[in-house]
């Protein structure tokens, strides 16, 4: 299984059209325009969460897969979807400020989503992926919410990012940013990251577009065994 996320920025068709013909059997997609703006080709499927139709948070895959959104999905942390696809778990994250959380940050709302679903994260095969809009060094962070947190709570629990595992690299050290701050080289962050317990096969970071989001995409693969 193939899995995609990309913050597209600003959704279009055209943007949308793009990353469907990329190779992938899920897309995680912060900042998808609603399905009632946005026309999916034959063979996919689609959900969607968000406050604003034209920006939110959607999960499209192929309708081959057999995909749910479980029962228990708490709207109330509505920029997190979780999918069951068969027996695994995909949980696309976008941690966002709206007027009900405006005290939090981001490493807070985070944080919370993913204690929400702790007894289904330690239940099932899982692949946390999306925009996380944390970095470590961020303002407003606390030592109970801020990115190292999340990494340890993550790490009690059995999962690693997929990044950091591939490249060796330390958590604020990354040789390669994933957001561009008003899409300027000379202002890179790393807020996208991958966690799981799956053996994974592969994991890359696209190339950066500037023309076609401030993000780049992770593009990630488990091994056959564990489709």
């Amino acid at each position: 299984m193939k899995i995609l996320a990309y913050n597209i920025n600003k959704s279009t068709q055209e943007k949308l059209d793009k990353v469907l013909l990329m190779e992938a059997d899920v897309f995680i997609l912060p900042e998808v325009a609603c399905p009632s703006m946005v026309q999916l080709p034959e063979g996919f499927e689609m959900v969607w969460t968000g406050d604003i139709d034209q920006k939110g948070l959607g999960v499209i895959w192929k309708s081959e897969l057999k995909a749910i959104v479980p029962e228990w999905f708490n709207p109330e942390h509505r920029y997190f979807l979780p999918l069951l696809v068969e027996d695994k778990l995909i949980m696309a994250a976008w941690p966002t400020m709206m007027e009900q959380n405006k005290p939090k940050h981001y490493p807070q709302i985070l944080m919370e989503a993913l204690k929400e679903y702790e007894s289904y994260l330690k239940k099932y095969k899982t692949i946390i992926s999306g925009d996380m809009n944390c970095y470590k060094g961020q303002s407003g962070a606390t030592k109970q919410f801020c990115i190292e947190a999340i990494f340890d709570y993550l790490k009690s629990l059995g999962y690693s990012s997929a990044y950091h595992d591939k490249t060796g690299e330390e958590l604020g050290n990354e040789t390669i940013p994933t957001f561009y701050y008003l899409f300027k080289e000379n202002s890179p962050f790393f807020l996208d990251y991958t966690f799981t317990n799956f053996q994974v096969k592969s994991y890359e970071l696209l190339d950066w577009y500037r023309g076609f989001s401030d993000h780049v995409g992770q593009m990630i693969s488990i091994l056959a065994a564990d489709r």
